[in-house]
């Protein structure tokens, strides 16, 4: 297996194209990636703080990874097969980021005020994560995952904002039984990873959820597919991914995540794209992940009776 650490090729803040890969692995194989925590290692006692002067870019990533064999127009498959907290904890904690994350117009800057500061640190211990002594249950998750996107689209190619190459998805979906299948935007798919949250709810309202350093052991495929957006598999469910953007709400997204998955459907399952849409409407679900993305599921059972019915297109 191959393994790569943060300690021994330092850490990204972009899904950039241009940088040298810090490992290549073939189709099929597994590899093991150490990452840092979104604050850089900054936090490890509830007296720290974010200090931007020292570190001014968060959500730190490891990469690119080169896959033998992938090429543009076609996809990876990443299957997430665990995640490992490598210190027993991780931190939930504010920022300029969630002021900004929280009150986009800055209402607090006009009147003289600032966001609260403050950290918990919150161990993870026998499959629970602490939180002031509330015993939450320990669901690990990538947070950051994504190829490089093309080199025009620099808004996205920072790995706070999310996109159709990944990225800072957020979705708790993407975890350990989970795959996450990108779509490849240039030879090798470069891909980088980061980002891990010990326990995160939908929204990731606070800007943050419980970042922890961590050991991630993923197994990646190439595809022939080519999908124009990310796709999450696991046992029960399939979804599709959109974001926000330029001229993109979140109702876009959201519409943008149901027509894909709907058009999967009738690639797949043999379900005319209108009727699917429509079985979306009865029992379609969206998770979201931070405030700017979100995932278009149905499970998998209702696509296999539906489809057994025979009402094709």
């Amino acid at each position: 297996m191959v393994r790569v650490s943060f300690k021994d090729i330092g850490l990204r803040y972009t899904l950039s194209p241009y940088e040298k890969p810090v490992a290549h692995i073939k189709p099929g194989e597994e590899i093991t990636v150490e990452v840092e925590d979104a604050s850089s290692g900054q936090i490890r006692m509830e007296s720290d703080l974010r200090d931007r002067s020292k570190v001014p870019f968060g959500n730190p990533l490891v990469g690119p990874i080169y896959i033998d064999g992938a090429k543009p127009g076609e996809s990876i498959i990443i299957q997430v097969k665990d995640i490992r907290p490598t210190i027993g904890q991780g931190a939930i904690y504010s920022s300029e980021f969630n002021e900004k994350y929280l009150t986009e117009v800055p209402i607090l800057r006009f009147m003289g005020l600032s966001f609260p500061r403050k950290t918990k640190i919150c161990r993870i211990i026998n499959g629970s994560v602490l939180f002031d002594g509330l015993k939450l249950p320990y669901k690990p998750m990538i947070g950051t995952i994504g190829t490089a996107p093309y080199p025009e689209a620099e808004c996205i190619s920072s790995s706070v904002i999310p996109g159709r190459h990944g990225g800072n998805m957020d979705l708790p979906d993407i975890c350990p039984g989970s795959k996450v299948i990108l779509p490849v935007f240039h030879e090798g798919a470069l891909l980088y990873l980061g980002d891990v949250h010990a326990i995160q709810g939908d929204g990731e309202i606070f800007g943050t959820a419980v970042e922890m350093p961590a050991e991630v052991t993923l197994k990646v495929d190439v595809s022939r597919e080519n999908v124009n957006w990310p796709r999450i598999e696991n046992a029960e469910e399939i979804m599709y991914v959109a974001t926000t953007g330029a001229g993109r709400s979140f109702e876009d997204a959201v519409r943008i995540a149901f027509l894909e998955l709907a058009v999967y459907m009738e690639k797949e399952y043999g379900i005319d794209r209108i009727s699917g849409l429509m079985l979306c409407s009865l029992v379609g679900k969206i998770s979201v992940g931070n405030l700017w993305a979100v995932a278009a599921k149905i499970k998998r059972k209702y696509l296999e009776e539906f489809s057994a019915t025979g009402m094709r297109r």
